[in-house]
């Protein structure tokens, strides 16, 4: 290979390893100038020797050369004597070569090299090792493990003086000097970096990058019970604002694509971290990515909920607030912050100081959404599909428990829309956070689109014009964001299919959905596990018991036969009964036996009509059947009540 390709491969090397020239030559222990000219492929005959350390230094492995070796050819680099790596599983490396122990001995050296050149003291070790109780003989054993970890660390160093493993009063020290740590080399990047950030910020960056690259997992990976131990949490929370700097140095320099790869470990190791979880849904929304930010944001609310019984704190919520007030450019790849938290007023130039009081929450209402429409008047009966409805409830306490959705669905005209309005507003206390309608018209021709329902629960949640997102799919995610951890009921009215009511599902626990439908909607049972509640026409006596509430008691009494023949050439269904009972109540003079026998003479008119052929189609439907009513009565529901009781 020529000098100035493995220079190239060198420089390279070096970059993705985080190293400026300066340090990487400090570390080879050869001149900055050296560095420059092997890497320019300025050097005609470079000593062998001086590459190998630089190779060592950045990570690179050198190709073999032939015929070298013991002529004074360049030879394999000989590996550091001694190598501990913590930053993911625990490994030791004796001259290159990887050591088995076993787990009490690599408890003892894991609480050792996470405090290098510190005493650890006898009782610190013991809990560690017998976390429950010490056995009497503790204190020896302890000897005995020290020992042996003494003969494993230090077989190449021959002396007592050389001891990595040394005794002082009261514990043990573990002596670095001349043991190549992954910890320290960890830090002494993120030093650098620190000094370098002020004036050479991508330089800074790439630095933190590499020392964060650096991790192989989570710190002492393989030891989970020293996870807990105040020096190794210590030392995590170390790493944890690392990858907050680098996020925020990231965001400044408008790379937010770099802060999501260096947080993405960081924050699945703390998923309760709102700063971290702060600065992720910001470099996820700034890569383009709004959608997952926002559902990240709903993922963090339930957890704090579940697990704190707390809200998101200020810090998160200005993080979605600047999220949702994004302008166009941010979902096209466009860089939209500049490492600043943006207020409450949306105003790019004036960035929020995440360590300042609580602001206000972003986004208000006007009022708690109470969208139900009236509930119907009379109502009768109802009892069995009502206990139904009521079951629904149960579950939702459960943090596990799916949102609960109920299904109401039946014939035309049985009452559907009215039970479950009526359902509604007897449960408005168990939805304190509000209850949102829908009329979704999926049994006329054209079925009101998801993304227009979206839009309306979104303004109804305090979500502006301007903040509406562009698509359906985000408008889901947002809509499940704001309502996740919260208790809402929704209310969709004569819906058409499992896809139209799929989209406007809440995707946490604790909200409830209630749908009507002419449809059974098979697919959200056995896809979400929604309940179906069948409505079907009265029975005979709650159809007299409506008639008597519409005309009242007395004229029931006083015609019991007559209530009951009325009730049947209804139907039973109950808007029919509403509306012929409606005429019936206006007209004093109209008994119900007149009555009765002018219902039969229209509903046999609407028979005729309905049954001497099949809806054809014609031009005026664009070649469709009309869809006809199912009974007479039905037909009988939807007839002008004055053309059958004329005055």
């Amino acid at each position: 290979m020529s000098e100035g390709r493995e220079g190239e491969e060198l420089r390279a090397a070096r970059i993705r390893a985080g190293l400026t020239q300066e340090e990487a030559a400090r570390r080879a222990g050869i001149s900055v100038r050296t560095v420059r000219h092997i890497e320019r492929g300025q050097v005609r005959n470079p000593r062998h020797a001086s590459l190998d350390r630089l190779a060592s230094v950045v990570g690179y492995r050198r190709p073999a050369v032939p015929g070298a070796g013991r002529d004074g050819g360049r030879t394999t680099p000989p590996p550091a004597a001694c190598e501990i790596r913590l930053l993911g599983p625990l490994t030791v490396l004796l001259a290159g070569k990887r050591v088995a122990m076993p787990l009490k001995l690599r408890a003892l050296l894991g609480l050792l090299a996470v405090q290098p050149d510190q005493v650890v003291r006898h009782d610190e070790m013991a809990d560690v090792l017998w976390p429950d109780q010490p056995p009497l003989s503790h204190a020896n054993l302890l000897h005995t493990y020290a020992a042996r970890l003494r003969r494993v660390l230090d077989e190449d160093t021959g002396s007592a003086a050389g001891r990595r493993i040394r005794t002082v009063r009261g514990g043990y020290v573990l002596d670095s000097d001349g043991v190549r740590l992954d910890l320290r080399e960890f830090d002494e990047r993120v030093a650098h970096a620190r000094q370098t950030a002020a004036t050479a910020p991508a330089e800074a960056l790439e630095l933190y990058g590499g020392a964060l690259r650096s991790r192989q997992g989570r710190l002492l990976e393989d030891v989970s019970h020293l996870w807990q131990h105040p020096a190794v949490v210590r030392v995590a929370q170390r790493h944890v604002d690392v990858a907050i700097d680098c996020a925020d140095l990231a965001l400044r320099l408008n790379r937010p694509a770099s802060a999501v790869e260096h947080l993405a470990a960081a924050a699945h190791e703390e998923p309760l971290h709102e700063s971290l979880q702060a600065r992720m849904m910001l470099a996820l929304a700034g890569s383009g990515r709004r959608a997952a930010a926002l559902q990240l944001f709903a993922e963090l609310r339930v957890r704090l909920r579940r697990e704190l019984g707390v809200e998101p704190s200020q810090e998160v919520w200005r993080a979605r607030h600047t999220i949702l007030t994004m302008d166009a450019g941010a979902s096209s790849g466009e860089p939209p912050v500049s490492g600043a938290f943006l207020s409450p007023s949306g105003a790019p130039d004036t960035p929020v100081n995440l360590d300042g009081p609580p602001a206000a929450e972003p986004l208000r209402v006007i009022a708690t959404p109470a969208q139900l429409p009236p509930p119907p008047q009379p109502f009768v009966g109802r009892g069995e599909q009502l206990d139904a409805l009521d079951a629904l409830l149960r579950p939702r306490g459960t943090d596990t428990a799916p949102v609960g959705i109920g299904i109401v669905h039946g014939p035309p005209e049985t009452g559907k829309s009215a039970l479950a309005v009526r359902w509604a507003h007897g449960h408005r206390a168990d939805f304190p956070d509000g209850q949102l309608y829908a009329d979704l018209r999926g049994s006329g021709t054209a079925p009101v689109p998801p993304g227009t329902v979206l839009a309306r629960f979104l303004h109804s949640l305090g979500v502006r014009d301007a903040w509406l997102p562009d698509t359906t799919e985000e408008a889901q995610v947002l809509f499940r964001s704001m309502v996740a951890g919260r208790r809402f009921l929704l209310l969709l009215d004569d819906a058409a299919d499992p896809a139209q009511v799929r989209a406007l599902l809440p995707g946490t626990p604790g909200n409830l959905v209630l749908v009507t439908s002419r449809a059974p909607l098979t697919g959200l049972v056995t896809r979400e596990g929604a309940t179906r509640v069948r409505v079907g026409p009265l029975p005979p006596g709650e159809s007299c018991a409506l008639l008597e509430a519409c005309l009242g008691a007395h004229r029931v009494a006083a015609e019991p036969a007559e209530a009951g023949e009325f009730a049947a050439l209804c139907g039973h269904l109950p808007l029919a009964i509403r509306k012929a009972a409606a005429r019936v109540a206006a007209s004093q003079q109209v008994s119900l036996r007149v009555a009765v026998d002018q219902l039969a003479r229209a509903r046999g008119e609407t028979a005729r009509r309905l049954f001497r052929d099949d809806p054809e189609p014609t031009p005026a439907d664009g070649g469709k059947a009309r869809r006809a009513p199912a009974t007479p009565a039905a037909a009988l529901a939807d007839t002008d009540a004055d053309s059958v009781f004329p005055g």
